[in-house]
């Protein structure tokens, strides 16, 4: 009787780790293509916004690749990062400047912290439950003072 009740108890872990693992590719699946700017959903303050936004996010295990191109009057710029989901920081040329960056997930956000000759935004990335509108809540602070701003995007 005790065998059954262990095997039976060994027979629920195996399938609730395969939920998990199953869940985790799902999510990866959403995070992961291009994400455009949708211009009359997005708030900017202060000196108003880029003309447009364009992410792309990679998601594999705990390792997110982005890359972000921010067009406007000036032509377009663009930049790409990398990041580990587990908080560690690390140090990145982005945009020709050394940031101290970091990622990780709280509940269903995605948290990126960017950190640059004193001035940091932080970045709270959810996903609508269909998975196809991401909405980024991005609180800047530093040398001009702090602003929130609102990006919302339509997965491509």
């Amino acid at each position: 009787m005790r065998d059954r009740i262990n095997l039976c108890f060994l027979m629920m872990a195996i399938v609730a780790l395969l939920c998990v693992s199953s869940v985790s590719a799902q999510d990866s699946a959403k995070w992961t293509g291009t994400w455009k700017m949708i211009p009359e959903k997005s708030q900017f303050g202060g000196n108003g916004g880029p003309a447009s936004i364009v992410i792309k996010f990679e998601l594999k295990d705990s390792e997110l690749t982005e890359t972000m191109t921010l067009g406007g009057e000036n032509g377009e710029r663009s930049f790409t990062a990398k990041y580990s989901t587990d908080g560690k920081e690390s140090t990145q040329e982005v945009m020709g400047k050394s940031a101290q960056t970091s990622a990780k997930w709280e509940g269903e956000a995605l948290i990126i912290n960017f950190n640059a000759d004193g001035n940091g935004f932080r970045r709270k990335i959810t996903l609508s439950p269909d998975g196809k509108t991401m909405t980024i809540a991005v609180h800047h602070s530093g040398d001009q003072g702090e602003r929130d701003e609102t990006v919302v995007l339509e997965k491509q």
